[in-house]
């Protein structure tokens, strides 16, 4: 299948409000312009969105646009092509989509400027065209929310936030440039048009298991912030890549057996401001082959071992599951890549994990971040095409030194 019709090039970004739950924060300011690690928050999206393939984005301002147009002029300085649309801050999101449908011409994502997630874009546009939708929310879950969807990914939409309906949506929203034929001259919210029944019947939803971010209100933009601090921390698999693995046994049982990989530790002692956070299935405590008290010591000695060599290992995710299990938290789910990314506010889509089986690219996939695979390219062949180009990317110095020159 030609991987370039899972591609989407165009944005639209909701940036008009008043943000008036930001308080004295944005008296003077625009909500997109709300500094975040020194850069205005809407510059992080952009940045996220150009490393996505995105081309070119439609911010369609109001409140205090000038800020925002001076700063980001035409988006060259970041490698897209910006586009201005101005309504009047009490215009209602829908009638701002309108405004510039004659300049929509293909699919596009539609965002909103307040809210950050890590993503893989072309995942969700490969899912938007598989169930041939109209439009595919990206949707979290909350206690209290206002969508519920079906088994085969349809949505139930309510205005109101209700106790039953378990997720929200975030943006993120692919759109089909059929849309732009059932919006109206109407000052009215864009998800209102949810409920049109011609919408509605190709209305669909994709679960996001990563964290949310937002600026929305003051106590979330400080948790943002926190998340969007420079950590220089990548994630690392145990067994193979730490360590070397005997091909005739299944698990490193004792520390007796355990053998160090000096190649890979001699590249990772040279860059001592990196942490590493080791993800590993360890499906031998389940199957009995190994002691729970065995890989404790494991795991401690290799610890000791690293810092030895300047080498910071901060901790341990790791799956007793047996491998054949469906635990969320067994690679190649994403689960304790999701736990690492909560524990230490991580970014996944800002960082990569290093991992020596196909296993490990499917589960960085999963988790929206990329993987240096260190394994045999043959054994690659179980996987689709479209996951290793996603995925996979090469040399582990060069994207160590990128991590390291990030502001990640």
């Amino acid at each position: 299948m030609n991987l370039l019709i899972f591609m989407i090039k165009t944005c639209v970004i909701f940036c008009g409000g008043y943000g008036t739950r930001l308080k004295s924060i944005t008296k003077n300011k625009p909500k997109p312009m709300v500094s975040v690690q020194k850069k205005p928050f809407l510059e992080h999206l952009l940045v996220q969105l150009k490393e996505q393939g995105i081309k070119k984005v439609f911010l369609l301002v109001g409140f205090k646009k000038d800020q925002i147009i001076k700063y980001f002029k035409f988006g060259t300085k970041l490698g897209l092509k910006i586009e201005y649309s101005y309504n009047p801050p009490n215009v209602e999101s829908g009638l701002r989509l309108y405004t510039i449908k004659n300049k929509i011409n293909e699919d596009f994502l539609l965002m909103y400027s307040d809210n950050y997630c890590s993503l893989n874009l072309n995942k969700n546009y490969k899912f938007f065209k598989k169930t041939k939708s109209l439009i595919t929310l990206t949707v979290a879950r909350k206690k209290l929310g206002n969508i519920n969807f079906t088994k085969d990914y349809n949505v139930r939409y309510h205005l109101k936030r209700k106790k039953h309906f378990k997720f929200v949506e975030i943006g993120y929203m692919i759109c089909s440039k059929k849309i732009i034929k059932y919006l109206a001259s109407n000052n009215v919210n864009f998800n209102s048009y949810f409920r049109n029944k011609f919408i509605e019947k190709k209305l669909t939803a994709l679960k996001t298991f990563s964290k949310y971010l937002s600026i929305s209100d003051i106590k979330r933009l400080k948790e943002t912030r926190h998340y969007f601090k420079k950590k220089n921390v990548i994630l690392i698999d145990r067994d193979g890549v730490i360590n070397k693995v005997n091909s005739k046994n299944r698990y490193v049982t004792r520390l007796e057996e355990l053998k160090m990989n000096y190649k890979i530790i001699s590249i990772l002692k040279k860059y001592p401001k990196i942490r590493l956070i080791c993800i590993s299935n360890q499906a031998g405590v389940s199957t009995k082959d190994v002691k729970i008290s065995d890989l404790i010591k494991i795991n401690r000695y290799i610890k000791s071992y690293l810092k030895t060599h300047n080498i910071t290992l901060m901790d341990y995710f790791i799956s007793t599951d047996h491998f054949e299990s469906k635990s969320f938290y067994r690679k190649p789910n994403p689960g304790n890549f999701l736990r690492a990314a909560e524990r230490y506010k991580l970014l996944l889509d800002k960082t990569f994990y290093i991992g020596d089986d196909p296993r490990d690219v499917l589960a960085s996939y999963n988790a929206n971040t990329k993987c240096i695979y260190l394994g045999s390219k043959n054994k690659l062949n179980t996987l689709k095409n479209t996951i290793k180009s996603d995925t996979i990317i090469y040399n582990l110095s060069k994207s160590i030194r990128n991590k390291l020159n990030s502001r990640y």
